[in-house]
Formats: structure tokens, C-alpha cells, sequence
């Protein structure tokens, strides 16, 4: 009898064990076809965009922060199943995928609960952690708005966050890179610091080159005028 009993136990603390193990390694990491992480390139190859006509770059320094814009190809076909992603913004420090912000079209999300968006969301990244009122900032280039996280998948990398917008309504997935998010944000807290020490001498040098440009294009047209003028 004690034999079954420990064998009982042993089975069901393996059981949590392979749990955990499945829960921990759930790809929160990944949105369709897009994997955090990944290069400029990379993603734009899967997301079938031109990598130098739409990558967008916010800070050159200390860190390359860059934002990529996308927007699924609409196919008249698919009717009323088309694609109900809006946008996807995808950030960059240098040059790895730390951040993508998915925004849903509100056509496609009308009338749906919180509860049908947590249940759709779970079957690609597992039982909710989390679920949330606490409002946070949009952020990013993106227009300004403040949204209500409602619902949080977590595991000791990744994170995934679904928003709701409260001015322009509508509902997002935030999918971001714990480590990568926090060296990029360090980086952009840095860049506007410098930005905004710099400042006064850029502008000083500016003012110098137009000043500079003003004077050369009155030399050229006094000296046409000097050469060309009979009285």
C-alpha cells in the first residue's frame, strides 16, 4: 500500500514538473512569423515589405533604435474571415526585434468580450498569468494614447500583453523581449539626453550654414547682376 501511495505521489509530482517545464517553454517569443530577436531583414523578408524604404530610424546612438511599420495584404477573397490585424509595429535595437506592437481592426473585434480575446489568445500562448486594469502609456512613435492592460502572458524572457485603447478603442497584442526592451529603453532614455545637450549646437550650426547659404546666393545674383547691368 505505502509502494502505491509513493508511486501515486511521484507520478503527480512529475506531472507538475512536466507542467511547469511545458508552461515555462511556451513561445511567447513568437507572433506568427515573426520571432523577437530576429534582424531588420529578417523580418521584413517574412512580412514581404522593402526593408530601406520602410524602416524607419529613431535614435543612432547609444543604441540603433529603428521601427518597422506593417500592414497585411488585403485579400478581397477572404470575406469576412480576412485578417483582423490592423498594423504591426516592429522596434529594433540594434538591429534585434525586442518589441511588436499588433493592433486588431475594430471591425474584427466588435462585440467580443474580454473574456472571447483571452480564450483566443490562449490557444497559441497558454493559460493567462494575468489578468489586469492597471492603465500604462502607449509608447513608441506610434500616436499617443493610453491603454488598459487586460490580460498578461509571462515567462523568464518574453512577455505578451493584450491592450485595450481607451480614446481610440480598439484592441492590441504587446509582444516584447524582457531583456532586449530594457536595453533599448535604457538606450533611448540616453539618446534624448544627448539630443537634448547637443541641442544649442546644432542649432548654432545650422543657423550658420543657412546664414552661410543666404550670403553665397546674394554674391551669385549681385554678380549677374553687376556683370549684366548697362545703365
Amino acid at each position: 500500500m505505502q509502494f502505491h501511495v509513493s508511486a501515486a505521489i511521484s507520478a503527480s509530482i512529475g506531472l507538475v514538473a512536466m507542467t511547469t517545464v511545458a508552461l515555462s517553454a511556451l513561445e511567447l517569443d513568437r507572433y506568427r512569423d515573426f520571432r523577437l530577436g530576429s534582424s531588420a531583414a529578417l523580418i521584413s523578408k517574412a512580412a514581404g515589405t522593402t526593408e530601406a524604404r520602410d524602416l524607419k530610424t529613431l535614435h543612432l546612438r547609444p543604441a540603433l533604435i529603428q521601427e518597422l511599420q506593417w500592414r497585411p495584404p488585403y485579400r478581397p477573397e477572404q470575406g469576412t474571415g480576412q485578417d483582423p490585424v490592423r498594423d504591426v509595429v516592429f522596434r529594433f535595437v540594434d538591429d534585434q526585434l525586442f518589441q511588436m506592437l499588433v493592433t486588431y481592426e475594430r471591425g474584427r473585434t466588435e462585440g467580443l468580450t474580454t473574456a472571447d480575446l483571452i480564450a483566443a489568445i490562449s490557444t497559441t500562448y497558454g493559460p493567462v498569468e494575468r489578468e489586469s486594469s492597471a492603465p500604462r502609456a502607449r509608447v513608441g512613435s506610434v500616436a499617443v494614447d493610453t491603454a488598459t492592460i487586460l490580460a498578461t502572458w509571462r515567462n523568464e524572457g518574453a512577455s505578451v500583453a493584450l491592450q485595450h485603447y481607451d480614446y481610440g478603442g480598439g484592441y492590441s497584442l504587446l509582444i516584447t523581449s524582457v531583456a532586449l526592451e530594457q536595453r533599448a529603453r535604457t538606450a533611448s532614455a540616453t539618446a534624448v539626453a544627448i539630443d537634448k545637450t547637443e541641442a544649442p549646437a546644432r542649432e548654432a550650426a545650422r543657423l550658420k550654414s543657412q546664414g552661410d547659404a543666404s550670403r553665397d546666393a546674394a554674391e551669385r545674383t549681385r554678380s549677374v547682376n553687376k556683370d549684366g547691368f548697362k545703365p
